[in-house]
């Protein structure tokens, strides 16, 4: 039985959140000799869509047309501009119906808070852009989102990170429909890892840990970010600042949603990923420079905030000169 994948592309969409999920089970059908995927793309309205890019797409069909009575997968595509799009309670309705006559339903990058608008994420544990992580979970508060997972499969949802993470999921999907072998091939003949390791935050450009809050907070969050090599422990910040290091953690949860310590740590994992990137610095001296008795406990903060060592972030991001 041929499988419908249907994707929603809406004005400004990303191409690749588009075209990326496709080609990965076009492949399929090209790799069996035999139709198992028939593809589709959605319009809102008109169905000559305008992507971020300026490149044009052609929907075959507009949401609210030709609901089936039962649908293999369904999937909404990001756009850079989704966090500003406000759909109407009519295309909120029918994007609802679509995802609850089909199998199994979700979203790509940023599609997610389209999906989050109907409710039907309340609840469920979902991924999204590391970048509008915040903006989702602010927004729809009873949604648990994990800012750092390439995908998420969870019951009939399913959905995927940033752009090339669509990519990812599709492969997931392919490997439940017809196994792990048809899958790795799949990856094979497109180049892409069939597990990719670790998260999306190893790829996040988020250079420095967050310096908001009162003046006092941000002086010391400054001095610390300025002396990670000597700044050894959350008493020596309290003491910087003349408080009890008991008080500093509720102006830390109070200002910022954090505590020193896990503030502490991110600042020094920021610090590192710089110079991995930027220098030749062996992993010892970048545990030193960053506060860290140990290279060892430097790799564990690694595995924590990025699911990967410090010699696979080097690795993948050194800058060669």
């Amino acid at each position: 039985m041929i499988k419908s994948v249907q994707i929603l592309a809406i004005p400004g969409v990303q191409m690749l959140d588009v075209s990326g999920p496709l080609d990965v089970f076009a492949e399929v059908n090209q790799l069996m000799g035999r139709p198992i995927y028939q593809l589709e793309v959605l319009a809102l309205d008109e169905l000559k869509i305008v992507t971020s890019s300026g490149i044009c797409l052609l929907a075959e069909t507009r949401l609210c047309e030709n609901l089936p009575k039962n649908s293999d997968t369904f999937l909404i595509a990001g756009s850079p501009d989704m966090a500003s799009f406000n759909p109407t309670g009519s295309q909120l309705e029918a994007i609802s119906q679509r995802a609850k006559v089909s199998r199994r339903y979700g979203s790509v990058c940023t599609g997610a808070l389209l999906l989050a608008a109907t409710g039907l994420l309340e609840g469920h544990r979902v991924t999204t852009h590391w970048s509008i992580a915040e903006t989702l979970a602010a927004r729809y508060p009873t949604i648990q989102v994990d800012a750092d997972a390439i995908y998420i499969a969870e019951g009939p949802l399913r959905t995927a990170a940033g752009v090339t993470s669509g990519l990812d999921l599709a492969l997931m999907m392919v490997e439940e429909d017809l196994g792990r072998e048809v899958a790795m091939s799949v990856a094979a003949q497109l180049v892409m890892f069939f597990k990719r390791p670790g998260g999306q935050m190893q790829f996040s450009r988020v250079g420095k840990s967050s310096l908001s809050g009162r003046s006092a907070l941000q002086e010391l969050l400054r001095w610390v970010t300025a002396n990670l090599h000597t700044t050894l422990s959350v008493q020596i910040m309290a003491d910087h600042v003349g408080m009890s290091s008991r008080h500093l953690t509720r102006m830390f949860s109070q200002e910022i949603n954090q505590t020193p310590g896990e503030w502490l740590e991110q600042a020094r994992v920021n610090h590192a990923r710089h110079l991995l990137e930027s220098s030749d610095l062996t992993p010892k001296q970048v545990a030193a420079r960053c506060g860290y008795t140990s290279i060892d406990i430097l790799r564990r903060a690694f595995i924590r905030q990025l699911k990967v060592s410090p010699a696979q972030y080097r690795s993948r991001f050194r800058v060669k000169v």
